[in-house]
């Protein structure tokens, strides 16, 4: 967890990790979740990851960069 100068607001590193149950392969990733609780209550979540890495673990990484290069 991170200090954030909004005391509504809470930093949070994670990292995600699990396996792919089409092929049995595990993975991991990092992710980052910035809270805002008011009122001890949740009102608002963004939830960063990197996409690259997600597609990288779902093997998915090669379609991707074909995708993207495809592009005008």
């Amino acid at each position: 967890m991170h200090e954030s100068t909004d005391p509504e607001v809470i930093v949070v590193e994670q990292i995600f990790s699990g396996t792919v149950t089409t092929t049995g392969q595990s993975f991991s990733f990092p992710g980052l979740l910035v809270i805002r609780v008011r009122n001890s209550q949740i009102v608002h979540v963004r939830d960063y990851m990197d996409g690259l890495g997600v597609a990288h673990a779902m093997g998915r990484l090669t379609a991707v960069a074909a995708s993207l290069s495809n592009r005008s």
